[in-house]
């Protein structure tokens, strides 16, 4: 495959040919146990991160800095400080990029339960706020893909592997 990514939708992520991909199957899947890495799962001013259990707490920026280190050490420990520097920026991106998303989801999350507080439920009011939700899914899961995808264009493929291998272990 070579053809164009199309990364109109997120400013801070540059135009580029498509590299290897024989590892995004797996990095799909890993995509949501990777959020708190690529930053999908914080709210706005408040960072509230989302980690096991569903547990919320808040996080500061320096916190979510800390946070990305955390996790790229953990996915590649061997990294060098070049890829490590690499890697923090496309978290970042993402995380930048994703944090109005989920102020959005998070909204509409309060919306449906404002609907579903109502006298009369009113069922097209609540499928139209489910077919939003559904699109901003789609948004999060494919800026979470070209993360990943960026990711994987810096690791080697030994890293790769052990990435891959890490994020089996978290899915099982």
């Amino acid at each position: 495959m070579n053809q164009q990514q199309d990364h109109t939708d997120f400013p801070s992520v540059p135009k580029r040919s498509s590299g290897r991909r024989w590892i995004l199957a797996a990095a799909l899947v890993a995509a949501v146990g990777a959020a708190g890495l690529a930053g999908a799962s914080y709210a706005d001013e408040g960072l509230a991160g989302m980690h096991g259990g569903g547990h919320h707490h808040a996080m500061d920026p320096a916190s979510v800095a800390k946070h990305i280190d955390k996790m790229i050490d953990k996915v590649a420990p061997d990294a060098t400080a070049q890829q490590k520097a690499r890697l923090k920026e496309i978290a970042t991106a993402a995380f930048a990029d994703l944090k109005p998303v989920h102020a959005q989801l998070r909204d509409a999350h309060k919306r449906v339960h404002e609907l579903l507080m109502q006298p009369v439920i009113d069922r097209a009011a609540l499928e139209t706020v489910r077919v939003e939700q559904v699109q901003r899914l789609d948004t999060v899961s494919k800026r979470l893909l070209t993360a990943v995808e960026d990711a994987a264009d810096i690791l080697t493929p030994e890293q790769r592997a052990r990435f891959a291998e890490h994020m089996q272990k978290r899915m099982h």
